[in-house]
C-alpha cells in the first residue's frame, strides 16, 4: 500500500510565556490537587457510608487505574482534534464527577463516578505538553516543563492541608465543592480562549508510514523505551517515600522521625532542582547527558546513606541533595519526549509514556511490599539504586534509537 506523503505542518504562532503557562499550570495543579481530595477525608467519608478503609482504597485504585489507561487513547483525540477542547473538557468531567461525589447518597454510586474522574484526569499530560510544546517559545520550553511541574508539585501538596481545613468548618462533601469550583472555572476560561490553546492537528491529513493515525506510533523503540523509563521512576519515588524508612527502622533502628525529615529534605530538594533544571535544559546541549549525570549523583548518595548506619544529621542532607539531584533531571527528560515526537504525535507520546508511570506505581507497592514480607529488607535500598542504573541505561536507549533513526 502506497501512502502519500503528509504536508509538512504549519507552525502556530507563539504566545507570551504567562499567557500560554499559567492557565494550563492552573489546569496541572487542579489534576494533582484532585489526586489526594479524598485520602485525608477517609476517617470523615468511612463513618458517613459505613464502609471499611480497603473500600475507599478501592476509589482509589479506580480513579489511577482509568487515568493510566486511557492516556494513550485521549493522545489520540488531542491528535487529532486539538488539544483545548479536550483540556477543557477533562477539567469539566473532573470537575462533575467530584461534584457528584459530593452528593452521592451512598458508597455504590462513587466506584463509577471515581471511574469517571479517573477518565477526566488522563487528560492532562497529552493535552498539556502538547500545548506547551506548540505555543511557548522554543527557548523557554525547559522553564514551562519545570514551573509545570512545580504547579502539580504544589497541587500535592495542598490538597491534604486545604481539605483538612475546609473540612474542619463544613461537611466534608461540602468542602468537595471549593476545587470542584476552581477546576469548572479553569476549563470554562480554557474553552473561551481556546485559540491561545490551539495544537497542530492531523484531522484531514494522509499519514506516512512513520506517522500512524492511530496508536502504531508508539511501537517505535525510543517510545517503548520512554515509556519504561517512566515505568522504572515509579521506584525510587515509591520506593524511598514508602518502603525504604521500614527497611532502614528494621535494619538500623533508624527512628522515623529522622526518616521523615529526610524525605521532607529530598521533596523540597527535587522542587529547587525542578526549577533550576527547566533553566538547564533550555542552555543544554545533550539532555541525556543531563539525565544521567542526574540520576547518577541521586543514585549514589541515595545508596551510600542507607547502606550503612550514619549520623542522623547526615542523612536529610544526602536525601535532600539526592532529590535536587533527580529534579534535575525532569525537565531534560520532558525534553526528550518532546524530541521523540513530531506535532502531530505528542498528545499519543506523551499520553502512553506518562502512563507508565501509572502502571509502574501500581506494581512497585506489591513488588516491595512482597519483600518486606518476606524479611529481606536489606534488598530495599539496593533495588532503589539499581532502578537509578536502570533508568539511565533506558535514557541511553531512547538517545540511541533517535540518532539512528535521525
Amino acid at each position: 500500500m502506497t501512502s502519500v506523503a503528509a504536508p509538512p505542518a504549519v507552525a502556530l504562532p507563539t504566545l507570551g510565556f504567562a499567557r500560554v503557562l499559567a492557565p494550563v499550570s492552573i489546569a496541572h495543579f487542579c489534576s494533582h490537587f484532585f489526586q489526594f481530595i479524598l485520602p485525608p477525608l477517609f476517617p470523615l467519608m468511612k463513618a458517613h457510608y459505613d464502609v471499611s478503609f480497603t473500600e475507599l482504597g478501592l476509589l482509589v485504585a479506580i480513579f489511577y487505574g482509568f487515568s493510566g489507561c486511557s492516556q494513550a487513547v485521549v493522545g489520540v483525540a488531542v491528535d487529532r482534534y486539538g488539544a483545548a477542547k479536550v483540556l477543557a473538557g477533562g477539567l469539566f468531567l473532573l470537575a462533575a464527577s467530584f461534584a457528584g461525589v459530593a452528593l452521592a447518597p451512598s458508597y455504590a454510586w462513587l466506584l463509577p463516578l471515581m471511574a469517571l474522574a479517573g477518565l477526566g484526569n488522563s487528560i492532562f499530560h497529552p493535552c498539556d505538553y502538547s500545548i506547551m510544546s506548540a505555543r511557548i517559545e522554543p527557548t523557554k520550553i525547559g522553564r514551562a516543563f519545570s514551573l509545570h511541574g512545580l504547579a502539580g508539585t504544589a497541587g500535592y501538596a495542598a490538597a491534604p492541608l486545604t481539605m483538612l481545613a475546609l473540612a474542619a468548618f463544613m461537611p466534608w462533601n461540602v468542602a468537595i465543592l471549593a476545587p470542584v469550583l476552581l477546576a469548572a472555572l479553569t476549563g470554562l476560561y480554557i474553552l473561551v480562549r481556546r485559540n491561545d490553546f490551539a495544537t497542530p492537528t492531523s484531522a484531514g491529513k494522509p499519514t506516512t508510514p512513520g506517522q500512524s493515525a492511530g496508536l502504531g506510533v508508539l511501537l517505535q523503540t525510543s517510545v517503548i523505551a520512554a515509556f519504561v523509563f517512566f515505568g522504572l521512576g515509579a521506584l525510587p519515588a515509591i520506593g524511598t517515600t514508602a518502603f525504604l524508612p521500614t527497611a532502614l527502622l528494621e535494619q538500623f533502628g533508624t527512628p522515623l522521625a529522622i526518616t521523615a525529615a529526610a524525605i521532607g529534605a529530598q521533596q523540597a530538594g527535587g522542587a529547587v532542582g525542578l526549577l533550576l533544571g527547566g533553566w538547564l535544559a533550555d542552555r543544554a546541549g545533550r539532555h541525556d547527558h543531563v539525565i544521567i549525570a542526574g540520576l547518577v549523583v541521586a543514585g549514589a548518595l541515595i545508596y551510600v546513606s542507607t547502606a550503612q548506619p550514619i549520623p542522623a544529621v547526615l542523612l536529610p542532607t544526602a536525601f535532600g541533595l539526592a532529590g535536587f539531584a533527580s529534579g534535575l533531571t525532569g525537565p531534560a527528560r520532558d525534553m526528550i519526549v518532546r524530541a521523540i515526537a513530531t506535532p502531530e504525535t505528542r498528545g499519543r507520546i506523551f499520553g502512553f509514556v506518562y502512563s507508565g508511570y501509572d502502571l509502574g506505581s501500581a506494581l512497585v507497592p506489591l513488588a516491595l511490599a512482597a519483600i518486606l514480607d518476606r524479611g529481606a529488607s536489606t534488598w530495599i535500598a539496593p533495588i532503589i539504586a539499581a532502578s537509578y542504573l536502570a533508568m539511565i541505561a533506558v535514557v541511553m536507549a531512547v538517545r540511541y534509537t533517535s540518532v539512528r533513526r535521525a
